[in-house]
């Protein structure tokens, strides 16, 4: 007869395998979207026009390096202060304007989110400023060297009895076709649903047609009449007045304003977030609503696809010690398999270089957990998207799948790349009823390095610690991965990519 204590032990133990097991099934039969190129791609924030700059020097080999890695790439050059930037192609800015990445921290525009104007003096930092033809000539180089898309936020309240005022946008824009410089898109300002807060009532029809004004002269230049205009990028579809206000802009304007509708999306306040809530499926399942409603408002075919114009973990330039460490990556990589699987076009990540969500820390200069995951999806991840099932129904345990990209990698036609993360305290084994038991599977797991665990601004690829090389080469991710036979154990609390090399899936025979 068992003793109640090993009945207790046993049922323990029964719990523990039954949770500690994950069986995942991938649908292989369709493809259900598929993502571009550049569906990841990042921002660069108008506040380092603003300090010339800071610490970010364009022609340092390392920045060059650590953004070649992640081309093809939209860049998006946007941001609180791009609607108080005007254009002087001949005024001087001093070096001594360069600021450190302290300063430049300190002095960054707040990003508000529904605070009352009265109930704020950071709103106070947002300043008129010119950027130089300088500046403007080293940005364009930079997209050039490294093989990135420009996509320019200009300024949207220069204005003049209501309407917008396109003279300035006019003289970038002669500037930049003097000089032939290809830029990929443009937009006309920034979350124009809070320029209330500025003292500027703005409606959405309104702004719909200072978009038209802006086509119009567009129009006058070949090489940017069929060019992308994303907007209006609103903040979060969560908030009423902002859904209503992108209805509104939309009914004015339908699909003939903008190439594809933008909206911003961030999972909460820097100074509010906690390692808790990077991990809350919860949360991280709030953005699918999100998306559903801006796709509601601006369907397609009708318009094109709609692209989340900026986005990261936390608004307020991020979560100070935690939007550029390990445990960012969970909300970053199912943002990624949330938005792919949804039809989002592009994702702009928020931002490649500064505050505490760049991808780049602006001190050392060396990638945040976020490069690494992003240089990873870049290389394994293709364009076609599968749906994946998943038995675990608390959320914990999320995967996405794509056909594997082909072109980047050695992995044969018919491959299948998931990526996602395992949120339980405890590892789980993970298992694919649907290829053979024996079929191997290509890991490449990232986890934290240090004392520091989920907050740890180091991260590790299948046990080997990720650094870019004396001679700037970022070769550790593309090494000989772990290979094991039909399962894996997902270790608790992390993420990482997985192959299927010979899944021989027919829908991925022909894609990337």
């Amino acid at each position: 007869m068992f003793s109640p204590v090993c009945v207790l032990w046993y049922l323990l133990y029964i719990a523990y395998s039954n949770g500690s097991k994950t069986k995942v099934f991938i649908h292989t039969d369709n493809i259900i979207q598929t993502i571009p190129d550049r569906f990841l791609s990042v921002t660069i924030d108008t506040a380092l026009i603003q300090a010339n700059w800071a610490t970010l020097n364009f022609s340092f080999p390392k920045i060059q390096r650590l953004a070649e890695g992640l081309a093809p790439c939209y860049l998006r050059v946007g941001g609180s202060s791009a609607d108080f930037l005007q254009f002087n192609p001949g005024v001087q800015r001093e070096n001594n304007m360069k600021r450190s990445g302290d300063e430049y921290l300190k002095f960054r525009p707040y990003k508000k989110r529904n605070i009352p104007f009265e109930d704020t003096l950071e709103i106070q930092k947002l300043k008129n400023f010119t950027m130089s033809g300088k500046q403007w000539d080293e940005l364009n180089h930079f997209v050039e060297v490294v093989g990135w898309d420009l996509i320019f936020d200009l300024n949207g309240l220069l204005r003049q009895d209501g309407l917008w005022l396109p003279d300035n946008a006019k003289l970038l824009m002669d500037y930049t076709s003097q000089k032939g410089y290809k830029i990929a898109g443009w937009e006309l300002g920034n979350e124009p649903d809070v320029w209330r807060n500025l003292g500027y009532n703005i409606n959405g029809s309104q702004h719909a047609a200072d978009y038209r004004v802006l086509q119009s002269i567009l129009d006058q230049y070949p090489q940017w009449r069929n060019s992308l205009v994303i907007g209006p990028s609103v903040t979060m579809m969560s908030n009423i007045y902002t859904y209503m206000y992108l209805k509104d802009f939309l009914d004015a304007g339908g699909p003939d304003i903008v190439s594809h509708t933008t909206f911003h999306h961030y999972y909460g306040h820097g100074p509010d977030m906690t390692v808790a809530k990077f991990m809350d499926p919860k949360l991280l399942d709030s953005l699918k609503h999100q998306i559903k409603l801006a796709q509601g408002l601006a369907p397609y075919p009708k318009y094109g696809k709609v692209w989340l114009g900026e986005t990261s973990s936390a608004w307020g330039g991020g979560a100070a010690g935690l939007s550029d460490r390990y445990v960012a990556g969970f909300m970053w990589l199912d943002k990624l398999g949330v938005s792919a699987s949804l039809g989002i076009e592009v994702v702009i990540r928020q931002d490649f270089y500064g505050n505490n969500y760049g991808l780049i820390d602006p001190k050392t200069l060396d990638p945040n957990p976020d490069l690494w995951s992003s240089y990873l999806f870049k290389i394994l991840v293709g364009k076609s998207v599968l749906n994946v099932t998943i038995d675990d129904k608390s959320g914990n345990v999320r995967m996405y799948a794509h056909c594997t990209n082909t072109k980047r990698t050695n992995y044969k036609p018919g491959s299948i790349t998931l990526y996602g993360m395992n949120l339980r305290t405890e590892p789980t084994t993970v298992t694919f009823p649907q290829f053979k038991p024996d079929i191997k599977l290509y890991l490449y797991m990232l986890e934290p390095v240090g004392k520091e665990g989920l907050k740890s601004q180091t991260v590790a690829l299948n046990g080997k610690t990720l650094k870019v090389s004396p001679d700037l080469t970022m070769s550790q991710v593309t090494d000989i991965p772990e290979i094991v036979n039909g399962t894996f154990t997902f270790p608790q609390q992390s993420y990482g990519f997985i192959v299927i090399s010979d899944a021989n899936v027919a829908a991925c025979k022909n894609k990337v």
